[in-house]
């Protein structure tokens, strides 16, 4: 088996070069055969992972988190290089649904070398008007619009802050933002169904795990050929403390304020809401989504959340 390693040299090189080289070794060891390959400037990510498909090898590795995951995956779509991931940054959703350790390379690197590769569905989004214009671009765990996104594009302005309190920023501007932020009329068409409702965001989700703590919706499926949608109702910060109140309990089934829905294709138009893919901001409504079925190999571990396949 070969593999590209596709990783930034200036991102956290310190903590992370032992690290990467361990899971180099620990990859080459079981019989692999890896060429480590840098970043320099945005768009590179995609651009190697792009090239590594054209060769016809057989995983590219993302090393760091969800920004680098939705990076390499927009280069490996409709080939048969599969994705895998060496967590490091703030966010690895992807590798929690793997079920890989986030604070040890090669350990997560010996769990992918004896993965199957399987197909999965990849959500496609593009939007927004005139220079907002964005798209379109596939992501592999959720699309938000509405308060998660302000959230999301408020820290990613802020890097180092980011880079220096991890999730604990989050928290600070989720804060911050909820007791700003209100609900805004928007109109929701899912395969050409309408719903006019007051939102204070709304989810489109491809996998289950959400802000790597929620599992919405926890019967999500990745290779089912649909999208789930939820929409949180409201108009205050009340409305938002509730709904993450119930989120973190797990009870929000059947709430009359949450709303659940199906499609494969998704949009969002009305009050101009920001927007995120795989917790990285890309603009504003209108928002245009629809689903690719099985667009994109990816390694999946013993250790992987099964609930995730069909």
């Amino acid at each position: 088996m070969r593999a590209v390693i596709i990783h930034n040299p200036s991102s956290g090189m310190n903590q992370r070069h032992a690290a990467l080289t361990a899971a180099l070794e620990t990859l080459r060891a079981m019989g692999w055969e890896v060429a480590a390959r840098e970043t320099r400037r945005g768009g590179d990510a995609t651009r190697l992972a792009r090239e590594a498909a054209a060769e016809n090898w057989d995983a590219a590795f993302a090393v760091g988190g969800d920004g680098t995951v939705n990076e390499v995956l927009n280069g490996l779509l409709g080939s048969q290089t599969a994705l895998g991931v060496l967590p490091f940054g703030t966010a690895n959703v992807w590798a929690l649904e793997m079920g890989l350790p986030l604070h040890d390379m090669p350990r997560a690197a010996a769990l992918q070398a004896n993965a199957t590769a399987r197909w999965v569905d990849i959500g496609i989004a593009q939007g927004g008007e005139g220079a907002d214009t964005f798209g379109p671009r596939a992501f592999l765990l959720f699309s938000g619009a509405g308060f998660d996104a302000a959230i999301v594009r408020e820290v990613e302005a802020q890097r180092a802050a980011k880079r220096r309190w991890g999730k604990l920023f989050f928290i600070f501007v989720g804060f911050r933002q909820a007791l700003a932020y209100r609900g805004r009329r928007v109109t929701v068409t899912v395969d050409g169904a309408r719903y006019k409702r007051r939102v204070l965001f709304a989810i489109t989700s491809n996998a289950q795990l959400y802000a790597a703590l929620f599992r919405l919706p926890p019967d999500a499926r990745v290779d089912d050929g649909l999208l789930d949608v939820t929409l949180f109702h409201g108009g205050n910060a009340l409305h938002t403390a509730w709904h993450f109140i119930r989120l973190g309990v797990g009870f929000f089934s059947r709430q009359p304020d949450i709303e659940h829905l199906r499609g494969r294709e998704i949009e969002i138009r009305g009050a101009e809401l920001p927007v995120h893919l795989d917790a990285e901001p890309v603009g504003s409504t209108p928002l245009y989504i629809s689903i690719k079925p099985r667009a994109l190999r990816v390694l999946v571990p013993a250790t992987a959340n099964r609930s995730l396949f069909e």
